[in-house]
This record gives C-alpha cells, sequence and structure tokens, in this order.
C-alpha cells in the first residue's frame, strides 16, 4: 500500500500545511515543540460571536476612521500598551456599527499600518503620527518579570508578543504575571517591555556574520564564580552593568543584559520569579539553580547587550524569548 500523501489530502481538503520547528526531548523540549505546534492555530477569539464574517474593505476604512477620531495625535502601535486609547478606539469602532472582536479589530487596524502602500491604492490612510513621548525602558531592571510571563504565554498558548499585547484575555493574564513580581510597575510599564523585548530580539541578515563572530567560549573565564539560591551571597557584586545568566546544572535557564547587576543578582537569588515557571514540567530546585555575572557596558569589546543576543541564539535559555533573524 503507497504511504499517505498529507500534502495532497490538505490541498483536496483546503487546508494548509505548516512547517514548525523540529522536536525536543526532555520536559522544557516538549514544552517548546507544543508551543511551535501551537502557533500553526488559528488565534482563538479572531472574531467576535457577534459577526462570522472577515472585514471587508469597507470595514477596514471604517476601522481607521474609528482610530483617527480617538488617536489625538498618537502612533498606532500605542493601542498595543496604551488601555485608555485601546478602549476608546473600541468604543468609536461600536459606535460606527463594527461587531467585530476588539483583538480583530486591533490586528486590523495594525494590518493597514504594516501593508499601507497597498490600502492606499483603496484611499484608506492612516495619518502621520504627531504625538511622540519617549518613554524608557524599565527592561535592563525588570526584564526578568516582563520575560518570564511572556514566556510563559508563549508556551501555554503559542502566543506571539503581539499576540499577547492584542488579545484581551491574554493582555491581562500578562500583566497579572509580571506584576506579581514587579508590583512597582504599572501595567503600560509592563507593556512597553514586551514591546522592548519584541523589537531588540532580532538581527538583521546583513549583520549574520558579525553575529556568528560572537565565540561565546571567548567570555568563558569572564563569568564570576556561581551563586547557588541557597549559598548566603559570598561573591562582591558591583553595582554597574552588565550581564547576568541563570543556570541549572549544566543548562542555560536565562540570559539577560542589566543596568546594575547587583540588584538583578539579588532579586533571582530570592527565587521569587521561578515561581510563575513551576508547573508539571518543571520545579525550581534552590540547590541546583545558580546565577553568575559579567560586569561591564562592553565585554571584550563588545557591547554587552550583543553579546546577550548572542548568548540567547547560541544557548537557547529556556526562559529567554527566542531570537529571530530578520532580512
Amino acid at each position: 500500500m503507497n504511504e499517505l500523501n498529507h500534502y495532497a489530502i490538505s490541498r483536496i481538503l483546503g487546508s494548509d500545511v505548516k512547517a514548525i520547528g523540529g522536536a525536543r526531548f526532555g520536559g522544557f523540549g516538549l514544552l517548546r515543540s507544543a508551543a511551535e505546534a501551537l502557533k500553526t492555530r488559528t488565534p482563538s477569539g479572531r472574531l467576535s460571536d457577534e459577526c462570522s464574517e472577515s472585514p471587508s474593505l469597507n470595514d477596514d476604512r471604517l476601522i481607521v476612521q474609528a482610530f483617527e477620531d480617538v488617536r489625538d495625535g498618537a502612533a498606532p502601535d500605542r493601542i498595543l500598551w496604551d488601555k485608555k486609547l485601546a478602549g476608546d478606539f473600541k468604543r468609536r469602532c461600536r459606535e460606527l456599527a463594527l461587531r467585530f472582536s476588539s483583538t480583530a479589530l486591533k490586528k486590523r487596524l495594525l494590518n493597514v499600518r504594516k501593508n499601507s502602500p497597498r490600502y492606499a491604492k483603496h484611499g484608506i490612510v492612516i495619518l502621520p503620527t504627531t504625538k511622540h513621548e519617549p518613554h524608557p525602558s524599565v527592561v535592563p531592571q525588570y526584564a526578568h518579570a516582563i520575560e518570564f510571563a511572556l514566556v510563559r504565554l508563549r508556551y501555554r498558548y503559542g502566543a506571539s508578543i503581539d499576540d499577547i499585547l492584542l488579545d484581551d484575555e491574554m493582555g491581562e493574564k500578562f500583566e497579572e504575571l509580571a506584576l506579581s513580581m514587579a508590583p512597582a510597575l504599572s501595567a503600560s510599564e509592563v507593556r512597553l517591555g514586551a514591546l522592548y523585548i519584541r523589537k531588540t530580539r532580532h538581527f538583521a541578515k546583513k549583520d549574520l556574520t558579525a553575529f556568528q563572530a560572537l565565540d561565546p567560549r571567548e567570555i568563558a573565564n569572564d563569568w564570576s564564580q556561581p551563586i547557588y539560591l541557597t549559598n548566603a551571597l559570598e561573591v562582591v557584586v558591583p553595582s554597574t552593568p552588565g550581564l547576568i545568566e541563570v543556570r541549572e546544572d549544566g543548562r542555560s535557564l536565562y540570559v539577560s543584559r542589566t543596568e546594575n547587576v547587583a540588584p538583578a543578582v539579588s532579586e533571582i537569588q530570592t527565587g521569587k520569579p521561578f515561581e510563575i515557571m513551576s508547573g508539571p514540567f518543571w520545579s525550581p530546585n534552590p540547590d541546583r539553580i545558580s546565577v553568575r555575572f559579567i560586569a561591564g557596558e562592553k565585554i571584550h569589546g563588545t557591547a554587552a547587550h550583543k553579546w546577550e543576543l548572542r548568548l540567547i541564539a547560541s544557548n537557547e535559555p529556556v526562559f529567554n524569548w527566542p531570537i529571530r533573524k530578520v532580512a
């Protein structure tokens, strides 16, 4: 009997065949494989129960009109972190009789922004942004809180950062998780931190050669002695920028550049950041988890943030958002 041609069957049924990352072994390997498979699903809640149809060009025109009516010069991406603007946008959409879900409305707006030339041919144009408000990043100090929350949802739903911020339910869960570790932050700050991670966790194709030239073995002897969660803090930890890495036995759990090594190490040594990652696949054991660091804005003449990206790409730490290559 001939083998089944699953691709041909999929074409007949009108479905798509989507590639996913390779399978991995172990508890965390299973989580990563599951996250890859989940990414191929159509996100639940794409459209509300009120409307079972996909938005038309006229719907897109009304969506853009609704945003223009409430934006007050703000950038379209602001709906990802400014919950008041997102709420005003949804309310105005409802007034224009748009019955799609809040998630779908925000996705369509950003789709118009990302494909502006195509929509401009149909007279659908988002006006230029006139309000620019710089926001200092909270990631260097609270990176673990933001990233652990994002990664947990990635494993659970196979969601991208945009998916997490666009979906009302996942967005609320992300805030809850992040703020449980960093209660001093606001919902807007943790959302801005998520966007910072999304925008910085990649390298351009033209930089591939230089990126690969960074060899983690070059800095192997620069790391401090490991500080285990159960031990008293015997290593002198400097209050300077640098890199930190959390390890469990021989496995990398987390890598981050930080503006201040001392409080970052101190926070990790409490073990609290790992509580939200605990579950059936992994239970944190303080006797096996350690943190180490390298102090300095530059390491062997290269900026610490570049080493951060290189170590995440090469070591694939369990609790880091993955690095992607862009054209």
